[in-house]
């Protein structure tokens, strides 16, 4: 068993298990991309591929590193952002003070995240079957008489599916937590990325990719696997299936690393720092909602009596 290491959000240990690339936090959930190991079968569509320049830009490292293809510039500015926030926390009058008042912190800021944007035409061919539901009447033993039970027929199955993938995105931090960098992957625009300048950058926070591509690579492939399985289930059809065997070749793979806007700020709960985000383009805020004990205790009293007086007055 390997030492653990800490979870970028909440500190709390992660046990490394020889080999892996991909740590997933059981206590909030942040998922950590580690480097892969020297050892490492290599990918032969990534030893195919050119490298990138490199060149340091991020402000998190003095080490060259691979240089953006392209960025999608703020939409949003900073006024407006800090207003949506403050028009969003403030509502949540349950929330505790420092979320209802994260607009004002002093970490708020623009910020670039990183993402490897893959392209790839795919040919999968597949062999399955397809479950018929088939009914019938249920005999003497069993099921009681005289009710219908369900059957599958199968039927062997096969064919080939051509998809073309275009914008593919695989965030390439660990800075943020996963599930709002799931939440903000719904809104990005990749149409509207421009050429990578770096005076684009001035005033905005970038950090650099954890990530590295060659594993950005694995989970683009794992999401890639996964719509043409739902399309093979499609074509397959009927009321089940079964896939047991999906080859998948690529030609034409590519990859971009493309920097994302996003307003981010912090505030303090419970003995860490948690993250609000406002999204660069569309200004949907994306955050958890805390609890602020006192003011749930507050509440249940305040319902507590108010049901005690309509019960008196009902009396």
């Amino acid at each position: 068993m390997l030492p653990a290491c800490p979870c970028t959000s909440c500190g709390a240990p992660l046990a490394v298990a020889a080999g892996a690339t991909v740590l997933a936090c059981d206590a909030c959930g942040t998922s950590l991309h580690g480097r892969p190991a020297a050892r490492r079968l290599v990918d032969p569509d990534w030893a195919a591929l050119a490298p990138k320049a490199k060149a340091r830009y991020a402000d998190d490292t003095p080490e060259p590193i691979a240089v953006p293809d392209a960025l999608v510039p703020f939409r949003i500015e900073r006024a407006t952002a800090r207003r949506l926030l403050r028009d969003r926390v403030r509502r949540r009058w349950l929330a505790p003070r420092a979320f209802r008042r994260v607009d004002e912190s002093e970490s708020f800021r623009a910020a670039y995240l990183p993402h490897w944007v893959w392209g790839a035409w795919t040919r999968s061919r597949y062999r399955a079957a397809r479950g018929d539901y088939e009914w019938s009447q249920a005999g003497r033993t069993g099921a009681a008489r005289g009710s219908r039970v369900r059957g599958v027929r199968w039927r062997p199955a096969a064919g080939t599916v051509d998809r073309s993938f275009t914008d593919v995105s695989v965030a390439a931090t660990v800075r943020v937590d996963a599930r709002m960098l799931e939440d903000l992957a719904r809104d990005w625009t990749l149409g509207d990325a421009v050429a990578f300048d770096p005076g684009l950058l001035e005033g905005c926070w970038v950090q650099r990719y954890d990530l590295e591509p060659e594993v950005g690579l694995e989970l683009a492939k794992a999401r890639m696997a996964a719509a043409v399985e739902r399309e093979v289930r499609a074509l397959v059809g009927g009321d089940a299936q079964h896939v047991p065997v999906i080859d998948t070749a690529y030609a034409g793979l590519g990859y971009r690393l493309v920097l994302l806007p996003v307003w981010l700020a912090s505030y303090p709960h419970r003995g860490r720092r948690r993250m609000v985000a406002v999204h660069g383009e569309t200004g949907r805020v994306v955050a958890d909602r805390p609890w602020s004990g006192p003011r749930l205790a507050i509440a249940f009293l305040l319902a507590a009596a108010v049901a005690g007086v309509i019960l008196y007055s009902l009396w």
